[in-house]
């Protein structure tokens, strides 16, 4: 009769940093907070206890679904929140959550997950009913989504969509000592399961960014090498397409063929779309540019797929505007350049930058400037880019 509606489960070492805010965003909807602590030297315990958080101490054995598992084990409630430190649960009534949970042939839901505060959200499983045969697997990148889905079959019941949205944090600053923890993790789990591409696509990003570029590259290649023998291409291979394209345009190599091979696979990635894009622009190529932003819009303009990535928020509001707007005046249209900087000004409010290339562009066009008087939109604004530098980052979990 009196048994708790939702635990929140959390696994925490050091996180004194995140971990306040974290339990100040659940502290309203949830009615009990058991948090695995893996050898915390800060304060991170004593903040779990001043939110009334059972805290369950448990070694740290190289092995993240081991920890998450002890957590779910000590939930008493009838469902599970899954939730990090350094990830904030948005605004939501008591009420609203009840209503949700109340609906009996739910076994689980995917909430919004905002990556970073500049990205879009995509959906991921962090809500589902406490049953013993939902657990995790895997040392990293540990998944619960397969044992979900089995019970959800067995019992006939459904996943839902929740518009409930977790801000995720941690992603910002130096993570070289992530990086470094992860390393001997990922390429453990890379082993046990080889046909996993999101861990050797991270695994790939680790070595790029701890300098071993050369096996970085080596295991993007593989990747894409897997991806395309199987047939039907998996969503998680385009991360790897978009870092190989990187690798080799930064090395000066055409990379004309393996665009083309990654828009192909992935028509409707943002990320893909934009990075040829940016390419024939830096070529120079702005007529064919031009067709590829202009599909770009139409792909931000439709409804957001619930199995979509996430994408840097520029993405999706005025880095595609403000690109059509300078292929546009590179080609001498000015009109169409006003009108484009126009939208991407409407999209990006704050950035007063628009509202000066929308009247360079106007003035143009009524022949107020010469071609020679001096005034040029030039690349773009100074926070224009580069395909090589916008976050173009996707991110996909399993």
């Amino acid at each position: 009769m009196n048994r708790p509606l939702v635990g929140a489960a959390m696994i925490v070492r050091d996180e004194e940093r995140y971990l306040d805010a974290c339990l100040r965003s659940i502290r309203e909807v949830v009615d009990e907070i058991v948090i695995v602590d893996t050898g915390s030297r800060d304060s991170s315990v004593q903040i779990a206890q001043s939110y009334g958080a059972r805290v369950v101490h448990h070694s740290w054995n190289d092995d993240f679904s081991e920890a998450r598992n002890v957590s779910l084990d000590e939930i008493d409630a009838e469902w599970v929140l899954y939730i990090d430190a350094d990830e904030r649960l948005s605004p939501v009534s008591r009420k609203e959550l009840r209503l949700l949970l109340d609906l009996p042939e739910i076994l689980a839901y995917r909430l919004w997950l905002q990556p970073r505060s500049d990205a879009t959200a995509y959906r991921e499983y962090r809500l589902w009913r406490n049953d013993p045969r939902i657990r995790f697997e895997g040392v990293i990148h540990e998944r619960v989504v397969p044992a979900i889905h089995r019970v959800a079959e067995q019992e006939s019941m459904i996943v839902g969509l929740a518009d409930l949205t977790l801000l995720h944090v941690g992603y910002e600053g130096d993570q070289t000592d992530k990086h470094y923890r992860n390393l001997p993790l990922l390429q453990r789990q890379a082993a046990l399961d080889p046909s996993n591409l999101f861990v050797w696509n991270h695994l790939a990003r680790v070595l790029g960014a701890l300098g071993d570029t050369n096996q970085a590259e080596a295991t993007l290649e593989a990747v894409v090498a897997r991806d395309r023998s199987a047939g039907v291409h998996h969503p998680v291979a385009s991360l790897s397409y978009l870092d190989l394209i990187r690798y080799r345009h930064r090395r000066g190599e055409a990379v004309d063929d393996l665009v083309a091979e990654a828009r192909a696979a992935f028509p409707e990635n943002l990320a893909i779309v934009w990075t040829e894009a940016r390419i024939l622009m830096d070529e120079e190529r702005y007529v064919e540019a031009l067709v590829v932003l202009e599909k770009m819009v139409e792909l931000t303009a439709c409804e957001a797929d619930p199995g979509a990535p996430a994408y840097d928020q520029r993405l999706v509001s005025d880095l595609p505007w403000d690109s059509i707007g300078l292929c546009r005046f590179r080609l001498g249209d000015f009109l169409g350049a006003a009108e484009a900087y126009r939208r991407a000004g409407d999209c990006a409010s704050q950035d007063y930058g628009y509202r000066a290339k929308e009247a360079v562009a106007s003035a143009r066009a009524q022949g107020l400037f010469g071609q020679r008087a001096g005034v040029s939109v030039g690349d773009g604004s100074s926070r224009s880019m580069t395909c090589l530098d916008v976050k173009t980052k996707i991110e996909v979990r399993q």
